[in-house]
């Protein structure tokens, strides 16, 4: 199993638009927790994050495309939940999934290969934060125990794992037209479920 450090460091070793197709990737599978928080609790807007990151392959397939990212940005901030409103744990995969949306639209703007690790640091934490969740009836007694069974827990394996594959797809794709961009889409679905778990029901969306 690849380890986080190890993950990271690929992701630095890539080429800008390598690192923002990674980012772009880890984002098909995170975007499924906001859009189920906001189907459940008639929250913000299911379909604002799906239209901004089809707007990301846009711009990685068609470099000179004119989008703006920044009002993007400002449209993600409206309809990102308060967590004190919401007395469920959806609520936090939901705003780590927009929070990792606004790093890859500002690792795009200011052409930041560093806020595209940020998206893949996010996603793990998100998937840490489920696993602790979940452990609260477990007898786990010291903050080591509880990193140790974080670090352990298949769901974290999971999702170092499909990183380092992400890593590898990507390595091998020196420009992004329509057929790499269908690949990564296609390998998104073929996993079957998101970085939580929680089985894929892929949306239609724009090529």
């Amino acid at each position: 199993m690849s380890t986080k450090a190890n993950n990271f460091q690929q992701i630095r070793e890539l080429g800008f638009y390598q690192q923002a197709a990674i980012a772009a990737t880890l984002m098909e599978r995170m975007l499924p927790n906001y859009q189920l928080f906001s189907e459940v609790t008639s929250f913000g807007d299911a379909a604002l994050p799906r239209h901004v990151l089809d707007l990301v392959w846009e711009w990685l397939q068609v470099r000179r495309a004119k989008i703006n990212f920044e009002r993007l940005q400002d449209e993600l901030e409206l309809i990102t939940p308060e967590v004190s409103h919401f007395d469920m744990f959806g609520v936090y995969p939901a705003v780590d999934t927009l929070i990792a949306l606004d790093s890859l639209l500002n690792g795009i703007s200011g052409q930041d290969g560093a806020e595209f690790v940020n998206v893949a640091k996010i996603s793990q934490a998100s998937v840490a934060r489920l696993i602790e969740y979940s452990s609260e009836d477990l007898d786990i007694s010291t903050e080591a125990e509880l990193k140790k069974h974080v670090r352990d827990h298949e769901l974290m394996a999971y999702e170092m794992d499909c990183l380092g594959e992400i890593i590898g797809i990507v390595s091998e794709m020196p420009t992004f037209g329509r057929e790499e961009i269908q690949q990564l889409k296609a390998w998104v679905k073929e996993q079957g479920v998101t970085n939580l778990g929680m089985e894929l029901n892929p949306e239609p969306s724009a090529e």
